[in-house]
């Protein structure tokens, strides 16, 4: 299998992280994709490698050994689970599925405002929409607040294999703390001691994003 990349991408590591605990990332191959904007401008790059095979242009995207082209983060784990030996990311029991999947959904709301509200800033400051900004900041400490609420529902750093939870938090918590200043880095020391636990698996630490 290839994967289109960037190391720096939540949603591809969130990816890894699941290729990786499943025991299956030896399959895949990652493939550095173009995409984004160039250095500090809203100018995108124009050899984006990847729109051949997926529409929106953006990582990850999967192609599958038999040649099927998958994306969405959360779709290529579904596709993972399907695959290997190992128990699923999003676990099978109802409940506990559904709750995986809002944290999950949650998560990527909180890393697309991030992104939003980093391209806004590129902008020259007197072309910025500040009341757009202002609902983008509330949205991310309100996602912020319920992952804190739902810290015991995260496992422990012994666990055999993440659920899509402990993974979607993992990759907020690596994402903001890529930019050393960022104003969102408010989680409580219990979680943050958390963090530092899943730091020791390899399926985390071998995947940490650059810093800015």
């Amino acid at each position: 299998m290839e994967l289109y990349s960037i190391d720096w991408s939540p949603w591809v590591r969130k990816v890894r992280i699941a290729a990786i605990e499943r025991g299956i990332d030896s399959n895949i191959k990652l493939v550095t994709a173009n995409i984004g904007f160039e250095d500090k401008t809203l100018k995108k790059f124009i050899d984006n490698n990847i729109i051949k095979v997926n529409p929106s242009g953006r990582v990850p995207t999967l192609i599958t050994d038999d040649g099927q082209c998958i994306y969405d983060s959360t779709v290529i784990v579904h596709y993972l689970d399907s695959i290997g030996k190992e128990a699923p990311v999003i676990p099978e029991e109802n409940n506990i599925k559904i709750h995986c999947l809002k944290i999950n959904a949650l998560v990527d709301e909180i890393i697309d405002s991030l992104r939003l509200i980093s391209i806004e800033n590129r902008r020259e400051e007197n072309t910025r929409l500040p009341d757009w900004l202002e609902a983008l900041e509330k949205k991310i400490r309100r996602g912020i607040e319920v992952i804190e609420s739902n810290i015991n529902f995260l496992s422990s750093s012994n666990t055999k294999v993440l659920n899509l939870a402990d993974i979607s938090t993992i990759i907020l918590i690596g994402t903001i703390r890529r930019n050393p200043s960022s104003p969102y880095n408010i989680f409580s020391d219990e979680l943050n001691d958390w963090y530092k636990e899943m730091n020791v698996r390899g399926s985390v630490s071998e995947t940490i994003p650059p810093s800015l």
